[in-house]
């Protein structure tokens, strides 16, 4: 009877101790995958990491619009004023214009442009846009002028480009001369020098100058045919009978001009003296140093 309960002990242990041990195996195989199920509803349950920073509120944009390039010349133009006003111009830059800018400036002026920059003040808008009206006007100076409306009347046909002139110079005299002083008309021609009309009668074929002489003012024509000698002067005749009997096509002084001007810019006919002067420009008034 007692080897039967000793026997009967030992087996149950021995069950026992079997089913402790693939229970062991079991939680040795499977405890990865039990905690990767467990780890993100962790995670889901840990609060948030707040941001390392908050984002930057934008800054507004630069009302002054200036390259870098323009900073040397930016610099030149406050040379005069304030610390202060230096200051508000840097504030309105973009960042690389400011920074070209400052290193523009004198360098015994940065520092006061800088303390100018760092002293916060309301932006007054009507100042600001003073400012940037000023700084353009310096920057840019006038626009237009005689030589401008000279290379327009130039880009016209002659004959328009003539009555334009005449009316021009009707409606402001002074004006007009100065335009008029840019413009060549062939009646300008007559002040070429004997030697200058040699040129252009050597350059010019007489086939081609004959072409020319019914459109071009007398004491011109006069002149050219006179330039031409010999056979030359021979064959100038004919082709000046042949347009004025229709049998071949006339030139407009528009070419003649053209073709001179070509001549000229080659240094073989000089440019004679203009008939008129432009008039003296009056002083320019002195630049403001404020922004009134």
């Amino acid at each position: 009877m007692t080897m039967n309960y000793l026997g009967y002990v030992i087996i149950t242990g021995g069950a026992a101790l079997a089913a402790a041990a693939i229970c062991f195996t079991a939680l040795w195989y499977f405890a990865p995958a039990l905690l990767a199920r467990v780890r993100p509803e962790a995670a889901e349950s840990a609060p948030a990491a707040a941001p390392e920073s908050a984002p930057a509120l934008r800054a507004p944009a630069a009302l002054l619009d200036f390259t870098p390039e323009q900073a040397p010349a930016l610099a030149a133009l406050l040379e005069k004023e304030s610390d202060e006003d230096i200051g508000l111009v840097l504030s309105q830059l973009p960042a690389p214009s400011g920074l070209a800018l400052l290193s523009a400036l004198p360098e015994g002026r940065r520092a006061g442009a800088l303390l100018g920059l760092a002293s916060a003040q309301a932006p007054d808008l009507d100042l600001l846009r003073a400012i940037k009206g000023e700084l353009e006007n310096r920057l840019y100076g006038k626009q237009g002028g005689p030589g401008e409306a000279a290379a327009l009347l130039k880009a016209l046909p002659y004959a328009g480009r003539k009555a334009l002139l005449d009316r021009l110079c009707a409606l402001d005299a002074a004006r007009g001369a100065e335009v008029r002083a840019q413009v060549p008309l062939a009646e300008d021609l007559q002040d070429l020098t004997e030697k200058d009309l040699a040129a252009l009668a050597a350059a010019v074929q007489p086939e081609k100058m004959g072409a020319f002489l019914s459109e071009l003012p007398e004491k011109l024509r006069t002149r050219l045919k006179a330039a031409y000698t010999g056979k030359a002067a021979q064959d100038l005749e004919k082709a000046e009978a042949r347009v004025a009997a229709g049998k071949a096509a006339g030139a407009p002084p528009g070419d003649l001009l053209e073709l001179v001007e070509k001549l000229q810019a080659r240094g073989i006919v000089g440019k004679p003296a203009p008939k008129v002067k432009a008039a003296p420009a009056a002083p320019a008034p002195a630049a403001k140093d404020d922004w009134g």
